[in-house]
C-alpha cells in the first residue's frame, strides 16, 4: 500500500505524520485520505483538481510534472504532502547552485534523504527542484528552487543561502 508522509498543518489536521492508504493513482490515494480526514478536502482540492497551493511529491518529484492526479503508484510508493509554506517557511530560487552540491551539504549537515529532492534536517524539511533556467541572450543559468519549512527553517535557510552565495564553495 502506498505510504503518505504529512507535513506541518496536514499533521495537525490528521494527528499523524505518516499513513498507508490504498490506491493505484495519486488521485485515488488522496480521495481515500479525504474520506478518512474530511477536513483535508478544502486544503487539498480546488474543484476536482489539486489545489495550486499544495505540493504533492511522488518519490521527491512534483506530481504536476508527472501525470497529476492520474499518476500511477506502485504498492510501495511514497507520497509527500506539503501545505503552503507560510510563517515558518522560506523559499527562494538560486542560480548556478547544482542539486548535487546542495545534497552534499545537506548530508554533511546531518540531513536525511526522504525522497528525491526532499531532506529532513533537525527541525526542518528542505525541498528542492530544478526549474526553468534563466536565459540572458545566449547565456543559460541553471536555477534551483529551494523551500525550507519547520521550527528551525530560518536557520537552515540562511545556511543554504550562504553556501549558494559562495558559489557553493
Amino acid at each position: 500500500m502506498p505510504k503518505v508522509n504529512l507535513y506541518a498543518t496536514f499533521r495537525d489536521l490528521t494527528g499523524k505524520s505518516q499513513l498507508e492508504l490504498p490506491g493505484a493513482t495519486v488521485g485515488e490515494v488522496l480521495e481515500n485520505l479525504v474520506r478518512a480526514y474530511p477536513a483535508l478536502k478544502e486544503e487539498l482540492f480546488e474543484g476536482e483538481g489539486l489545489a495550486e497551493r499544495v505540493s504533492v511529491f511522488l518519490e521527491g518529484r512534483d506530481v504536476r510534472y508527472l501525470q497529476g492526479l492520474s499518476t500511477p503508484l506502485s504498492p510501495g510508493a511514497t507520497l509527500d504532502l506539503f501545505p503552503p509554506v507560510a510563517g515558518g517557511g522560506f523559499e527562494r530560487t538560486f542560480g548556478a547552485f547544482p542539486p548535487w552540491l546542495l545534497e552534499r551539504y545537506l548530508e554533511e549537515w546531518g540531513g536525511t534523504r526522504e525522497g528525491e529532492g526532499v531532506y529532513r534536517l533537525p527541525g526542518a524539511v528542505v525541498r528542492f527542484r530544478e526549474v526553468e533556467p534563466l536565459k540572458v541572450g545566449s547565456l543559460s543559468i541553471p536555477q534551483l528552487r529551494v523551500e525550507v519549512e519547520g521550527e528551525e527553517a530560518e536557520r537552515w535557510f540562511e545556511r543554504i543561502a550562504f553556501a549558494a552565495s559562495r558559489g557553493g564553495g
